[in-house]
C-alpha cells in the first residue's frame, strides 16, 4: 500500500542503538573479573564510597572478551557501590568502544541483574543530559535506556532517530530476543522540530524488523496536534538499500471542461542501479486521457540520458455537445550525453524533442513551453580518426514548426572534413630540405594552406498531415557538396595584413529540372528529371586588414585618456557568371505571348544546396570597425591608477562596389552595427542598412543616388535595451529539509541571481537541499523596436519584456514574467507565481491570468521529496476557460 519508488519511500534503517546494549553486557561481564575499579585494596571499610573527581577510568582484564580497550568518562565523578554491585557514572557520563560512543548525564550498570540503565537530569525543570548514542555517522536520541543482556531484551522510552529526510519516533520500544523491535505510539514526520513537529504520521503500534521492513497498523495524519480523517488501516516501510518498486500517488480535482480527474499517478520500476523506469498516466470523467513512459538510465563515466513516449487524447466538452473537440497528440523524447572519457576518439549524443505540433499546446500550462514555436531535433555521431587530420559526422535531425504544423527531417546527413594542412612544411618534412630563407615571398609560399570538406544531405519537408504519406517522398531532396579552400597570409610593410582564399566547389545532384512550354493550356510544365548532375564553381576573395591606433589626452596631468582603435578592410571579390550558356547551369524557356520572348532558369532551382548564381560578380568591399574606450585617473591607497571605461565596444560600417555593374546600381547596401554598456548595467544593441538608392513612383529601385544630399534611405532598423537589477546577495536561504536559513558553506558551486532562478531549480532537482545564494529580488528588462520599410510601406514594432522576482517577506515570494506590446497595445503571454515556505510545508500558486492559455494551480504540500504525495492541489486549465479549436 505504501510502496513507493527509490524517490519517495522512507528509509527507517540503522537501529543501531541497541548495538549499545549488547556492548554494555560484554563489560559488565568483564568488570566481575576485573583487576583495577580504581578502588584501593588496602580499603578496610569495603561499604566506603570512592568519589573522583573529573575522573577516567580504564578498565583492563588479563581475560578480556573484547577486541578493544573500552573508555569511561564522567565530567563530575565515577562511583562504585561494592554491596549493591553497581558503576555510576555521572555528568556527561560517556563510553567508548571502537566506533560506537553512549552519552547521557547518567549512566549505572548493574553486576548482579545484568541491566544498563541510562538517563537525563532535571536541572532548574528542565531535563538535560538526555541518552545520546553514536556509530558512524547515526546519532539516537532516548529519554531512557534500559537493557537486559542475559535476555537480550530492552526498553526504551521515547526513542528519537533521524533516517533520511524523516525522523522516527516512539513512546515506549521494546526490543525481543530475535532483535525485532516493538513500538508503542510511534510517529514520522520530515518536521525538524521534534519535540512539538507541525506534522506526523502517527501509528499506535509499529514493528521494526531490521534491515527488512516496518508494519504498521492504523495510522493517521496529524496537522499541528489535531488529528486528520485521512488515515489508512496498515502499511509496510521497506528498510533495505537500493532502489524499490511502487505506485506513484495521483493528484485528484475537477475540470469543468473535462470532468473529475486523476493526475500523474502510475507505477515506479527500480530495475537496477543503471537502469529505472516511470508509467504515469492521467484519466478524466469526460472521457480525456493521457499515458507516459519515462526511462532513466546511467553508467558513470560512460553515458546517461533519459527517453520519454507520451500520449493524449484531450476530449473538451461532452460529446453530444457541439463544442465537443477530440484531439490526439503524441510526443518522443530523448537526451542521451556521452561521458567525454569514454571514448575520446568517438562520440554519440541525442536530443530528441518529436510529436505532433499540438502536444504542447494541449497538455503544458508553461509559457516557456507552449509558446514555443519550434520542436527540434538532432541525433549526431562523430569520429576522429587518430594521427591523421581526417573527421567524420553523421547526423539526423528534425524541425517541426507549430504555428504552420510543417516537419522538416534530414535523414541522413553526412559530413567528411580534413584538417588545414601546409604543402610546403609537407613537402620540406618528407624531402628533408632546409628551410629557403625569410622573405616574404618564402613566407607567403610557406603560409599557403588547404583543407577539405564535403556535405552529403537528404533532406524532405512537408505538412504535418501529409509527412507520413508516400507523396511525400516525390518532394525528397538530396545532393553532395564539396569543396577546397586554398588560403594564404602574407604581410605588407608591417602593418597590413592580406589573407587571399580561393575556395573550389562541387555539388552534385542526382535530380534536376526542366522547363517547357505546353502549347495546349498556355503554360510551363516543369519536369523532375533522374541522373547526375555537376555545378562546378569557385570564388576568389583577397581581403586587407590592419589596425589604426588613436591616443587623445584631456586634463592636467593626463587625468583622462581616450583610447580609439579602428579596424579598416578593404576586400576584393570575384566569381564568373555562371548563368552563361557555356557552363550549362541555366538555361531558357519560352513565356507566354507575345511568343518569341524567353527567360532563365536554373536546372538547380529545386536542389538543396541551391544552384550557381547568375550574372558576374566582382566586387570592391569597404568596411570599418571602431571601439572607444577612456581611461581616468583615480588616487586609491596603493596609489595612482587608471579606471578603464568603454565608451562603444563595437561599431561597424560596411559596403562593397560591383565592379562589373558600374552602369547599374552598382552599390551595395550600406550595413550599420553597434553595441556598448552604459553603467555597467545597460546593455544597448543597433543595427541598419541603408539603401543608396532612390525610389521611382511606383517604390523600384532607380539608378539615382546623389551622395552630396544624403548617406541613403534606412530600409530596416533594430534598437534593444536590457538591463538585470539585483538586490545584495541574501546568504544562504531555505537549504534544509525544511526550508529553514542555516549557515552552512555553499559546497554546491551555484550562484544563482534571483528566487525565479531557485525556484526553477528547485523544480527541476526536487532532491537538492544544499545550500544556494540567491539575491532577495531581481528585475530583467528588454525593450526592442523594429523598423521595416516595403517600398513606401513603413511599419515599426516595440515590445517591451520584462521577469522579475523579489522576496516579498521572510517566507513569502513572488516572480512575473510578462511584456507589453506597444504597437498593438496588448500585453504579452503573462505568467505570475507564488510561495509561500511554511517550514517544513510549502505552499505554490501560479497562474496565466488571461490569454488563450489562462489558467492557475494551488498547491500545498510537504517540501521532503520521501513524502511529496502528501499534498492538497486545486488546478484549473486552460481548456475551463475556453475551447480549444485545431
Amino acid at each position: 500500500m505504501w510502496q513507493s519508488r527509490q524517490k519517495y519511500h522512507i528509509e527507517l534503517r540503522h537501529f543501531k542503538l541497541f548495538t549499545l546494549f549488547f556492548i554494555l553486557a560484554l563489560l559488565i561481564t568483564h568488570s566481575s573479573k576485573a583487576a583495577v575499579y580504581a578502588v584501593s585494596d588496602t580499603a578496610k571499610d569495603t561499604n566506603k564510597q570512592k568519589k573522583a573527581d573529573s575522573s577516567k577510568v580504564k578498565v583492563v582484564s588479563k581475560k578480556t572478551p573484547l577486541n578493544s580497550k573500552v573508555d569511561y568518562h564522567a565530567r563530575d565523578s565515577i562511583r562504585l557501590d561494592a554491596k549493591k554491585r553497581k558503576v555510576y557514572l555521572y555528568g556527561d557520563a560517556d563510553v567508548k568502544y571502537e566506533n560506537l560512543e553512549l552519552k547521557a548525564a547518567y549512566i549505572d550498570i548493574s553486576l548482579d541483574s545484568n541491566i544498563a540503565f541510562a538517563t537525563g537530569i532535571q536541572d532548574s525543570g528542565k531535563t538535560i543530559g538526555k541518552p545520546e548514542f553514536h556509530q558512524g555517522s547515526d546519532v539516537f536520541h532516548a529519554e531512557q535506556i534500559r537493557y537486559n543482556f542475559k535476555s537480550k531484551k530492552g526498553r526504551i522510552n521515547q526513542i528519537t532517530t533521524k533516517e533520511g529526510e524523516g525522523f522516527i519516533q516512539g513512546k515506549i520500544v521494546k526490543k525481543d530476543s530475535s532483535n525485532v523491535f516493538y513500538m508503542k505510539n510511534g510517529r514520522y514526520t520530515t518536521c525538524s522540530e521534534e519535540a512539538d513537529p507541525h506534522f506526523f504520521i502517527a501509528a499506535y503500534r509499529l514493528k521494526v524488523i531490521p534491515n527488512k521492513q516496518v508494519v504498521t497498523g492504523p495510522a493517521m495524519l496529524v496537522i499541528e496536534g489535531v488529528p486528520t480523517p485521512l488515515a489508512i488501516p496498515f502499511g509496510f516501510f521497506p528498510l533495505t538499500n537500493g532502489r524499490h518498486s511502487g505506485l506513484i500517488i495521483p493528484s485528484y480535482g475537477e475540470s469543468q471542461s473535462q470532468g473529475f480527474y486523476l493526475l500523474d499517478g502510475g507505477y515506479y520500476l527500480g530495475l537496477s542501479d543503471h537502469f529505472d523506469m516511470q508509467v504515469r498516466g492521467d484519466i478524466y470523467t469526460n472521457g480525456s486521457y493521457g499515458i507516459r513512459d519515462i526511462v532513466d538510465y546511467s553508467n558513470r563515466y560512460h553515458y546517461s540520458g533519459e527517453f520519454k513516449v507520451g500520449y493524449s487524447d484531450t476530449r473538451l466538452q461532452i460529446p453530444e455537445s457541439p463544442a465537443f473537440s477530440n484531439t490526439p497528440n503524441f510526443l518522443v523524447l530523448w537526451q542521451h550525453t556521452q561521458d567525454s572519457k569514454a571514448r575520446p576518439n568517438s562520440n554519440f549524443s541525442a536530443s530528441v524533442n518529436a510529436g505532433t505540433t499540438n502536444y504542447y499546446t494541449t497538455n503544458s500550462y508553461s509559457p516557456d513551453v507552449f509558446l514555443q514555436n519550434t520542436m527540434q531535433s538532432n541525433i549526431a555521431f562523430s569520429q576522429n580518426f587518430p594521427q591523421t587530420p581526417f573527421h567524420l559526422t553523421l547526423n539526423a535531425a528534425s524541425q517541426e514548426n507549430t504555428i504552420n504544423t510543417s516537419i522538416q527531417v534530414t535523414l541522413p546527413e553526412l559530413t567528411f572534413t580534413a584538417d588545414r594542412v601546409y604543402p610546403a612544411k609537407l613537402i620540406e618534412n618528407w624531402m628533408g630540405t632546409p628551410p629557403l630563407g625569410n622573405g616574404w615571398l618564402i613566407t607567403a609560399a610557406n603560409s599557403v594552406s588547404v583543407a577539405f570538406s564535403t556535405n552529403a544531405m537528404n533532406s524532405v519537408t512537408a505538412p504535418e498531415s501529409t509527412f507520413l504519406k508516400e507523396s511525400t517522398l516525390k518532394h525528397m531532396q538530396n545532393g553532395i557538396n564539396s569543396s577546397i579552400p586554398l588560403s594564404a597570409n602574407v604581410q605588407f610593410f608591417k602593418y597590413i595584413t592580406c589573407s587571399p582564399n580561393l575556395t573550389f566547389s562541387a555539388v552534385n545532384y542526382f535530380q534536376y529540372t526542366n522547363e517547357r512550354w505546353n502549347p495546349i493550356n498556355d503554360s510551363i510544365k516543369i519536369d523532375t528529371l533522374h541522373g547526375l548532375r555537376t555545378a562546378l564553381t569557385y570564388n576568389l576573395s583577397i581581403p586587407l586588414t590592419t589596425n589604426i591606433y588613436a591616443t587623445y589626452s584631456l586634463g592636467k596631468k593626463k587625468a583622462v585618456i581616450i583610447r580609439q582603435v579602428f579596424y579598416p578592410t578593404v576586400s576584393y571579390n570575384y566569381h564568373p557568371d555562371f548563368g552563361a550558356a557555356s557552363y550549362g547551369y541555366w538555361k531558357k524557356v519560352q513565356e507566354m505571348p507575345p511568343y518569341g520572348q524567353y527567360q532563365p532558369y536554373s536546372i538547380f532551382q529545386n536542389g538543396i544546396y541551391g544552384g550557381p548564381a547568375t550574372g558576374k560578380y566582382s566586387v570592391l568591399g569597404f568596411s570599418l570597425a571602431t571601439n572607444l574606450e577612456m581611461k581616468v585617473r583615480v588616487q586609491t591607497d596603493s596609489g595612482t591608477v587608471y579606471k578603464k571605461i568603454k565608451l562603444l565596444e563595437r561599431f561597424s560600417i560596411s559596403s562593397g562596389y560591383n565592379l562589373a555593374t558600374p552602369d547599374s546600381m552598382p552599390w551595395s547596401d550600406i550595413t550599420l552595427a553597434g553595441s556598448t554598456t552604459l553603467f555597467k548595467k545597460l546593455a544597448i544593441n543597433f543595427s541598419g542598412t541603408i539603401d543608396p538608392y532612390e525610389l521611382d513612383y511606383q517604390g523600384n529601385n532607380i539608378n539615382a543616388w546623389d551622395f552630396s544630399k544624403s548617406l541613403g534611405r534606412l530600409i530596416n532598423g533594430e534598437l534593444s535595451f536590457s538591463t538585470t537589477l539585483s538586490g545584495a546577495k541574501g546568504g544562504t536561504k531555505n537549504k534544509d529539509q525544511q526550508g529553514n536559513a542555516t549557515a552552512a558553506q555553499n559546497n554546491s558551486g551555484l550562484q544563482l541571481s534571483s528566487p525565479n532562478d531557485y525556484f526553477t531549480y528547485e523544480q527541476m532537482h526536487p532532491m537538492y537541499w544544499a545550500p544556494i545564494e540567491i539575491a532577495p529580488w531581481s528585475l530583467t528588462m528588454f525593450y526592442n523596436m523594429l523598423y521595416d520599410v516595403q517600398g513606401f510601406a513603413k511599419t515599426t514594432t516595440q515590445t517591451v519584456m520584462f521577469t522579475g522576482s523579489m522576496q516579498l517577506t521572510k517566507f513569502w515570494y513572488f516572480s512575473v514574467n510578462s511584456g507589453y506590446d506597444i504597437s498593438n497595445s496588448q500585453f504579452t503571454s503573462t505568467a505570475l507565481s507564488a510561495r509561500r515556505d511554511m517550514h517544513c510545508w510549502q505552499l505554490d500558486f501560479s497562474t496565466v491570468p488571461f490569454g488563450f492559455h489562462q489558467s492557475f494551480t494551488l498547491s500545498v504540500h510537504v517540501k521532503a521529496s520521501v513524502l511529496q504525495d502528501l499534498k492538497l492541489q486545486r488546478t484549473r486549465g486552460w481548456t475551463d476557460t475556453q475551447v480549444y479549436s485545431q
